[in-house]
């Protein structure tokens, strides 16, 4: 699995299915999103096909459609792509992207500094 961050509804697909306790189907995450805006069956279809050709969603034939699953926990997920983030930006821009990086931490509220320094210490 490449964890490359998700586009808009990508991401709003998979919240559904991560906060789902069982296999879901496309009808069903269309019954979701279609609580909050208009979308087509066959587009939501099509990214589920492109999250199972990611590596992120599982499907199986059950009956006449797929039932969906997640292969990555939410949490595992946004490590890898955190992880695959930070790492490029390194690789890429070397030490001004860590430089940068501590400057946007410095500039978080005390309280939300305080916690991802005692991680650090973990």
């Amino acid at each position: 699995m490449k964890a490359k961050p998700l586009g808009d509804l990508e991401r709003k697909i998979m919240e559904i299915i991560w906060e789902s306790e069982e296999a879901i189907s496309v009808s069903d995450v269309v019954q979701v999103l279609s609580q909050k805006r208009k979308i087509a069956y066959t587009t939501v279809m099509t990214i589920m096909g492109r999250l199972v050709d990611k590596g992120i969603l599982t499907r199986k034939l059950s009956g006449s459609s797929y039932q969906y699953m997640p292969k990555v926990s939410q949490e595992k997920f946004i490590a890898k792509s955190v992880h695959n983030i930070f790492t490029t930006a390194v690789s890429t821009l070397g030490q001004e992207a860590v430089t940068y990086f501590v400057k946007e931490i410095k500039r978080l509220n005390p309280k939300k500094r305080q916690e991802l320094l005692k991680m650090l210490d973990e």
